[in-house]
């Protein structure tokens, strides 16, 4: 028999003195630490903030349930908080699944269990608490030291405020009884999605972040399941369930931000045939959210339709397309939103002088004659505010064009336009300071249209309405031959300063409500 040495000896008097739930604790703990992948263990110390970004199968809700189980064991009084996608998830995964709660944490922990209020007490009065983030607004008062987050890429549009009121309320700094102060965490284990806020996280200082592939849990996981996943190989959606691999939000966007052309700095803007304003006001009238508190959006894109100019085969022929001239959103209350419709139909675009057409018989020979190129056509969608715009505009004597979608949502309508994009025929205008890239106004509108693959993709959808609706309206008026057709050589020809471009005779025909 060995000599017991004194830290032998102390080891064995402190487990002789332990209770059952702490030796439970132990044994599970130990049970984990021979099973696991290294992958899956979380360090107790030494982050704040920590994603677990991996592919489907790869045992994210256990190690999640797992670091859960060893906080509150390790921590006695500890309160920790669990937010799954839905109740639903939370009663079937996060708590009662195969490896949820339920599953890692042993009987002998447990107090009680109230699973009306998804509320689990152990018997060293650790306390776990479980939360929907389909109901931000319940993270608003209780307060934690822990928080662990399951598939934090699908809580959908709600997904920003939760991690808001989580970051506020994952507050308080556990004291131990020999006197050790524990920080705040949250660790969120996903299969990722191309989210822009999922990104901002990740890219954090001080992020600690694990990835990891399906295959890694292969052992674990049905031969017929894997035998699946190879018709997935080689392709975006397999990089990113079965890698993963945090797709490129450019990549994965409906609308590629490759398919929108520059125009020039030094190159005058083309004359435009059309110029159209296209409003997405606010979904209601009120001043304020009532969840958020911060009043509504309400934006604005403005168009000029105009025939581009090609040189193939040793003649000019001519396209249309459209490019953007000003992008702006604001929060406005129902009488601003008014005075700024009316502002806009006011703005001059494409001012141009064109040359004099012959010499009189009597006098000076006659100067050009100057064009000041106002709106010729406002779209506003009908829903909403902005139906009552339009009906305050037309009292007014200001006729709108009212856009009506159907029942098709925000994702089916740019998907529909989205091929006017991919032909190359959407410009907007480049940076005089920055070459190759687009002027600074610009930017925010590329940045939410060129990034939307879907709600909850981008904080922000105002603009991806705007500009939806304006492209269907140019692709069903100006692109009945398709999107790659030239005019046709027999449209009429009007030397308007741009190279004796021909314009389609037909569209020549559209009467504006203005000028």
């Amino acid at each position: 028999m060995p000599v017991a040495t004194p830290t032998t000896t102390s080891l064995a008097q402190r487990l002789n003195g332990i209770t059952p739930h702490e030796a439970a604790f132990l044994e599970a703990e130990r049970k984990w630490a021979e099973t696991a992948r290294d992958k899956q263990i979380m360090e107790i110390d030494g982050w704040s903030l920590a994603v677990a970004m991996s592919g489907r199968g790869f045992g994210k809700t256990l190690m999640g349930a797992s670091w859960v189980r060893r906080c509150a064991g390790l921590y006695p009084g500890v309160v920790i908080h669990v937010i799954a996608p839905t109740y639903s998830d939370l009663r079937n995964v996060a708590f009662g699944g195969e490896s949820g709660l339920l599953s890692v944490i042993p009987a002998e922990m447990i107090e009680q269990v109230n699973h009306s209020l998804f509320e689990i007490e152990l018997k060293n009065g650790s306390m776990i608490r479980g939360f929907s983030a389909e109901a931000p607004n319940r993270l608003r008062g209780p307060q934690c030291t822990f928080v662990w987050g399951d598939e934090v890429a699908a809580w959908g549009l709600t997904a920003e405020e939760t991690l808001s009121n989580i970051d506020f309320s994952t507050r308080i700094v556990f004291t131990t009884k020999s006197g050790k102060q524990v920080q705040p965490q949250r660790f969120y284990t996903t299969t990722p999605r191309p989210l822009e806020w999922l990104k901002d996280m990740i890219d954090r200082p001080g992020c600690k972040v694990v990835t990891g592939s399906t295959y890694e849990n292969r052992a674990n996981l049905a031969e017929a399941f894997i035998k699946e996943l190879s018709r997935y190989e080689d392709t975006q959606i397999g990089r990113q369930e079965i890698h993963g691999e945090m797709i490129d939000i450019g990549e994965a966007a409906i609308i590629k931000r490759s398919w929108i052309k520059l125009w020039p700095a030094t190159k005058p803007l083309p004359w435009f045939e059309f110029v159209v304003i296209s409003f997405d006001t606010a979904l209601t009238e009120k001043t304020y959210d009532r969840e958020t508190f911060e009043p509504d959006f309400t934006a604005c894109t403005v168009w000029g339709i105009f025939a581009n100019s090609e040189k193939i085969a040793e003649r000019n022929v001519a396209s249309w397309n459209i490019i953007l001239l000003e992008a702006w959103r604001d929060r406005l209350g129902f009488p601003q939103l008014i005075a700024r419709a009316k502002k806009e139909l006011k703005a001059v675009y494409g001012q141009r002088t064109v040359a004099a057409i012959g010499t009189p018989l009597f006098g000076a020979p006659r100067a050009g004659i100057e064009q000041k190129k106002h709106p010729d056509l406002m779209i506003i969608e009908e829903k909403g505010s902005g139906i009552s715009l339009r009906q305050q505009l037309s009292s007014e004597g200001i006729w709108t064009y009212p856009y009506n979608p159907g029942r098709a949502d925000k994702t089916s309508r740019l998907h529909g336009v989205s091929h006017v994009a991919a032909a190359g025929r959407i410009w907007v205008p480049e940076s005089t300071r920055s070459p190759n890239a687009p002027r600074e106004w610009v930017k925010p509108f590329l940045d939410e249209v060129c990034v939307y693959s879907g709600p909850g993709t981008t904080k922000h959808d105002d603009y991806v309405d705007s500009a939806s609706q304006v492209w269907r309206f140019f692709a069903d008026r100006w692109l009945e031959a398709g999107v790659t057709t030239p005019l046709a050589e027999d449209s009429v020809t009007l030397d308007v300063g741009f190279g004796g471009i021909t314009l389609e005779a037909e569209i020549m025909d559209v009467e504006p409500p203005y000028g």
